[in-house]
């Protein structure tokens, strides 16, 4: 199954052959580096500058025809001639294809990510204090500049080989920069967040205003992971992102890694502030701060022996996720307060000399204990007595019946082009690849709504796409008042001949797994659910509810249109289509 290639398509910009294409008859187009959801990079000749390489980035056909991304790729070209900094990469040139399609040269960086020398040991604290100082450095010059990178993570960080064992630091992709006072776009979007979600600060998450406080957020986490090998944030779903923030950063960098120093657990704590005005007051005074700490630890780090890090992966974010659908200032502060806030640091402080003899070994062990049972006992009481953590896996309930009914509207396609009127179905057809349809779904009562499409991805591994809720449809919201429509946009039956599955929930209340992954139901990512976490907590929800319910599902078929009924307030029902 694809989506509509008038919509949404998924048609390459260039074929194979694009190779050897010589651009402004300047750029000679080597091969491809790297394809996105927006673009397209090469690896090209500047037969200008006695053939020396440089990057050529243009923007894939289905994003030229989105008013939204050719204004943020616009607005990169201006971003990156705004900043003139060694440590962020540098742009050559800019232009237009011959279809008016934007495209920019930039600075070829020959050496690798931080993610790719990432570990879960660590990084070496002498390596880690160059890197990070770069980076402030580099975050600085940009935001002087009014430029706020949002999307800052270990991806976008290229680390460039400068020969003699010296690096380089090259911050990369303002592909969805917030510029003040843009000459291509004077105000941006309310109410929509971009960025990659585990790496985002709380505002941000939020929808509130963003300042380079936002980026300092992102750089503390960054360190932190350099650190200790793992985020300072794991939650299951994401659902509850805001309130770990909120609470502070559950595992100290020293209990992972012990060598790491108190000032430099420190520093990163106070640019994890929660607030955004107890941060630093610039990157550039964070990364020197922790660097300073970093290096005078350097030279003793080797003698305390490392803790075993807690095992996790690297990415919880596929690339970048624009256009999340944002919660409103009312919802973030609610989410905020239900949790207890703890600053981060807060905690028993650790003495500074430890050989005082074995009475002052024992003082200072009750003293200890003691501290730090009594926030716990504290903590224990407030959640058992007053807060009640949403139940992430399965929704149950003795709620009345609820139901609803869907049904297809088909167009079936000869050619490319429509081949007789629309018709309604229940989807009990065999469909012919390349016909149309949109699902429709009514409800006489009010509730949430979610419709998945399963599919088989690499190596046969089932993949799930969210296709609602969509910014497209219903003001790309979960929530669908009683007796009210919604028609999803059209999709297309593919070539690969079989059945479709699609997952349709209607619940009575949000489903937090559900919700942390609305935001990949956007140009870029097309709703493909490519964090590991959360596709999990999707297909644990789907697997646990339809298994307990499927005896429960009462499914009728009348008049082409599909009823489907449970005792309870969730359904979750699959929906099979065959095509050939």
């Amino acid at each position: 199954m694809t989506s509509d290639p008038q919509s949404d398509s998924a048609t390459l910009l260039h074929n194979s052959g694009f190779a050897g294409t010589t651009l402004n008859s300047r750029y000679v187009i080597d091969r491809e580096l790297k394809r996105g959801g927006f673009g397209v990079v090469y690896l090209a000749r500047d037969l200008q500058l006695h053939g020396r390489r440089v990057v050529v980035k243009v923007l894939l056909e289905e994003s030229h025809q989105s008013n939204y991304v050719v204004q943020k790729f616009r607005q990169e070209i201006e971003a990156l001639s705004r900043i003139d900094h060694p440590g962020v990469v540098g742009i050559v040139d800019a232009g237009e294809l011959k279809d008016g399609k934007p495209f920019i040269v930039m600075q070829y960086v020959d050496g690798a990510t931080l993610r790719s020398i990432m570990s879960p040991e660590g990084i070496d604290f002498a390596k880690a204090a160059d890197i990070i100082r770069q980076i402030g450095r580099a975050l600085t010059a940009a935001h002087e500049k009014g430029i706020f990178h949002r999307d800052l993570k270990p991806e976008n960080v290229m680390l460039q080989d400068l020969g003699h064992g010296e690096e380089q630091v090259k911050v990369i992709d303002f592909g969805i920069a917030k510029i003040k006072d843009s000459t291509i776009a004077p105000s941006t979007a309310a109410n929509v967040t971009a960025g990659t979600v585990s790496y985002m600060a709380p505002e941000q998450l939020s929808g509130l205003t963003i300042t380079a406080a936002t980026d300092v957020y992102s750089f503390a986490e960054i360190a932190y992971e350099m650190l200790t090998g793992r985020k300072p944030f794991n939650p299951e779903t994401g659902y509850d992102l805001l309130g770990l923030q909120q609470a502070g950063v559950p595992i100290r960098a020293r209990a992972l890694r012990p060598a790491v120093s108190v000032e430099a657990e420190s520093t990163i704590f106070k640019a994890l502030s929660f607030e955004p005005t107890q941060r630093h007051a610039s990157a550039r005074a964070f990364g020197d701060e922790l660097a300073r700490a970093l290096d005078d630890t350097s030279v003793t780090s080797e003698s305390v022996p490392r803790a075993t890090a807690i095992p996790q992966p690297t990415q919880l974010a596929s690339e970048v996720t624009p256009l999340v659908q944002s919660p409103s200032a009312a919802a973030y502060k609610t989410v905020a307060q239900s949790f207890p806030f703890v600053p981060p640091g807060s905690g028993p402080s650790e003495p500074a000399v430890l050989n005082r003899g074995p009475r002052r070994k024992l003082v200072l062990f009750l003293v200890g204990t003691l501290l730090l049972l009594v926030p716990l006992g504290g903590w224990f009481l407030y959640h058992k007595l007053k807060v009640k953590a949403p139940n992430p896996v399965v929704i149950t309930s003795a709620a009345a019946e609820r139901n609803l009914s869907y049904w297809l509207t088909v167009q079936k396609m000869r050619d490319g082009r429509p081949y007789q009127d629309q018709f309604d179905s229940s989807g009990q057809e065999i469909f012919e690849n390349g016909w149309k349809f949109a699902v429709n779904i009514e409800s006489p009562q009010a509730g949430y709504l979610y419709l998945l499409n399963e599919g088989l991805g690499a190596e046969r591994v089932v993949t799930f796409n969210l296709l609602f809720p969509a910014p497209s449809v219903n003001a790309g919201a979960s929530f669908v008042p009683a007796n009210q429509a919604i028609k999803t946009g059209n999709m297309v039956f593919d070539d690969n001949q079989g059945t479709e599955k699609f997952w349709l929930v209607w619940a009575a209340k949000p489903v937090p797994e559900l919700e942390a992954v609305r935001g990949v139901v956007n140009e870029r990512e097309k709703g493909a659910l490519g964090d590991s976490y959360q596709e999990k907590a999707v297909r644990d929800f789907l697997n646990a509810h339809y298994s307990s319910s499927k005896s429960g599902l009462k499914i009728e078929k009348v008049n082409r249109r599909t009823s489907v009924k449970t005792n309870g307030d969730v359904i979750v029902n699959l929906i099979e289509l065959e095509h050939h």
